[in-house]
């Protein structure tokens, strides 16, 4: 059985995947579906995180080895934004890792503008979302500048609310990770087959964002015609199966 593991992205936690981990379970079929925490977020949230996507990386793998141990076999990984970077620097640092690579909705300075990398029209929310002192109205805002076609908002507002309730992510850790990922650059190639995975309508990583990685990278690209920046929330029956037909596809 392969398994895989799915790293999320700026202040986000395992949690946030919902249930994207079962859907790409059970689109695989014979895979099943891991997440972790980064250091300062999630069940981590507690520890400082780490200022550099490297650093982010080897407090990750460092977890990972252990669960590793519980469930050995072929593994997998798929990063969402910040956590596409955290893949990218994992591949190239440690190829024998992971059997392939998918990077979703993320970016690299070096190949990017930072225009790109967040579009500025969005920063109004940004700030209306740091003001705000209702955690879900927080997440309201949030989720709406980052999905574009998720069902019942307010229903996932108030549960990820919750999870901010219950693990608190330091201010702290959102400065950290925002400078990790706006220092972020590419490596040089990936050893490891890798999937690009790019959404239309995404505001914090334009479409143009992937489509250099792909050709940085020589990798093949899809892309979502209407989706955000979430794509596991947008539409994870979709990504599952892009995933899918690239794993399975000839070689």
């Amino acid at each position: 059985m392969e398994r895989w593991l799915l790293l999320r992205g700026l202040a986000r936690e395992q949690r946030h995947n919902g249930r994207f981990n079962q859907v790409l379970s059970e689109t695989l079929g014979d895979a099943t579906a891991h997440g972790i925490d980064f250091p300062g977020a999630g069940t981590e949230h507690a520890r400082p995180s780490p200022t550099t996507v490297r650093g982010i990386m080897e407090d990750t793998r460092a977890r990972w080895l252990r669960l590793r141990e519980e469930h050995p076999g072929p593994w997998s990984l798929l990063g969402v934004s910040l956590g596409g970077m955290v893949t990218m620097q994992w591949a190239a640092d440690h190829p024998d890792d992971f059997r392939r690579v998918v990077l979703v909705n993320t970016s690299a300075g070096n190949l990017s503008r930072p225009w790109d990398r967040m579009d500025l029209a969005i920063l109004p929310q940004i700030v209306a979302a740091a003001r705000t002192r209702d955690p879900v109205e927080r997440e309201r805002i949030v989720l709406g500048f980052t999905t574009r076609l998720a069902p019942d908002l307010d229903l996932v507002a108030r549960e990820w609310s919750r999870y901010g309730q219950e693990r608190p992510t330091p201010v702290g850790t959102l400065v950290r990770q925002l400078a990790a990922a706006t220092r972020f650059r590419a490596p040089a190639r990936l050893a490891v087959p890798t999937l690009v995975v790019t959404a239309a309508r995404d505001p914090l990583a334009h479409p143009v964002c992937g489509e250099r990685l792909a050709k940085h990278f020589g990798a093949p690209l899809v892309q979502h015609p209407r989706a955000g920046h979430d794509l596991p929330l947008d539409d994870g029956p979709w990504l599952a199966e892009r995933v899918r037909a690239w794993r399975d596809a000839p070689p």
